[in-house]
């Protein structure tokens, strides 16, 4: 049998902050991305940290506990209201499957890598959520989070060849809605920060 992390309760609290507390900052990150405020992030992380206190016991690979606590924080938000309100804001994959082919058509195969350098976060975090959760899943952990195809399997509950599929589509999809949407957000930044260069006036 595989040998416990710890023995005594504190020494689980010690192996549990030791282990858990690392990542933290990037599984708000990954949060905040798929909900509609940080609040609703933090909660999500929140959750997340007492169902991996709760489950601890059960991780006996130190070595994979980026992915488990991936795993359980999807778990998290696909039971959140928040989930069914962004699905009403996804872009049709038709759509965007025909803006993909016209940039391929002008741009070559490297246009995703050439946008996707351009991005800021709040840019990202629009642009993700506009595709489908699984094609943004798969892209955001091996693009951003630099996850292996294998953790990603392993987090997501889904083979490899899946996870490559759906990189590949992912990646189509991401580089067609940040052109669908790129003008409308450069204006918005263009606007905001002019807004913060306005002179009070007296």
């Amino acid at each position: 049998m595989p040998t416990p992390l710890h023995v005594t309760i504190d020494d689980r609290q010690r192996a549990y902050e030791a282990l858990v507390l690392p990542h933290l900052d990037r599984l708000l990150g990954f949060a905040a991305r798929r909900t509609a405020t940080l609040v609703d992030a933090e909660d999500a992380v929140q959750d997340t940290c007492v169902k991996a206190w709760a489950a601890f016991d059960e991780l006996r690979d130190p070595g994979s506990v980026r992915a488990w606590l991936y795993r359980i924080l999807r778990s998290v938000l696909s039971e959140s209201a928040e989930r069914q309100t962004r699905r009403a804001r996804l872009l049709p994959i038709s759509r965007l499957d025909d803006v993909h082919e016209s940039l391929v058509a002008s741009s070559g195969e490297s246009v995703f890598d050439e946008l996707i350098t351009r991005l800021d976060r709040e840019v990202l975090r629009a642009a993700l959520g506009a595709i489908p959760d699984d094609f943004a899943i798969a892209v955001e952990l091996h693009d951003i989070e630099g996850f292996t195809y294998a953790e990603i399997a392993d987090t997501v509950g889904a083979p490899i060849g899946t996870i490559m599929s759906r990189m590949s589509r992912g990646r189509r999809l991401l580089a067609a809605v940040i052109a669908e949407r790129g003008r409308e957000w450069a204006l918005g930044a263009q606007a905001a920060r002019g807004s913060r260069r306005m002179p009070r006036s007296s």
